[in-house]
């Protein structure tokens, strides 16, 4: 059994910041998802209390290791693990990048050594899947009301609110959204029809306070949005027209 503690990639403990209590480590990165393969792993993400969480994972490490997957490493106590409170990291080398579950508060939160390092909070669902959301994510104040609607849904929403906010019934809007399946980067691209280049700084200051609104942000990943938003023009591509929704294919084209 390796007991450098320096060697692992995945550690476990009791609470956050310097009065956290490391209970033991893995050498290689463990994702939520392998941990939940076992029955013990999600009896372990569904503990309510430290007693719980020590006694499960002491059988989650066993279990691991005797199914031959890693090598448990006990830690010497001395493991650093970042505090709880939202704050930016510094960038780790891959090699040197340590993962930490902490259960804290009667929840657990995941530190991903990422490019942006951060606390994730992890949910752990009814048939065993595990989610995780950025702590330090902060949404716009018509996410709630919106967050159910895709892309398209929420050009619609946006240009809908826009017109009314405006009153301008004589400017209308066109849409072309990319879902992002294929560049993992959802974008909604607005067109301006009926408008003078002159007015287009009011238009597009309104339109991006609204679209800021169903959006969300992230002080520890400036990457992490729910989409990315280009400043509408009044020049109109490809014949659209006003009223039009274009939706992007979520096939790569062919080179």
């Amino acid at each position: 059994m390796d007991t450098d503690a320096t060697r692992a990639h995945t550690l476990f403990a009791l609470g956050r910041g310097a009065h956290a209590q490391p209970l033991g480590g893995f050498s290689r990165f463990v994702a939520p998802d392998d941990v939940a393969r076992f029955p013990i792993g999600r009896q372990l993400f569904a503990s309510t209390a430290p007693n719980e969480v020590r006694d499960r994972f002491a059988r989650f490490a066993l279990a691991w290791d005797v199914a031959g997957f890693d090598t448990f490493a006990r830690t010497s106590g001395k493991a650093a693990v970042p505090e709880a409170t939202v704050h930016r990291a510094d960038w780790v080398p891959h090699e040197s990048r340590c993962d930490i579950y902490a259960f804290d508060d009667a929840q657990w939160f995941h530190w991903i050594a990422t490019d942006y390092p951060q606390w994730l909070r992890l949910t752990l669902a009814d048939d065993g899947t595990v989610t995780e959301q950025p702590v330090a994510r902060v949404y716009g104040t018509d996410y709630a009301r919106t967050q159910g609607l895709d892309l398209a849904q929420l050009a619609a929403w946006i240009t809908g609110a826009a017109t009314t906010r405006l009153d301008r019934p004589d400017v209308a809007f066109s849409a072309c959204v990319d879902a992002g399946v294929a560049t993992g980067e959802p974008v909604i691209h607005l067109a301006v029809h009926h408008a003078q280049p002159d007015e287009l700084g009011v238009i597009s200051a309104e339109l991006e306070s609204i679209a800021q609104s169903c959006n969300w942000s992230n002080p520890c990943n400036p990457e992490d949005w729910r989409f990315d938003w280009c400043a509408p023009c009044v020049d109109v591509a490809d014949g659209m027209q006003a009223g039009d929704m274009a939706i992007v294919s979520d096939q790569l084209d062919d080179e």
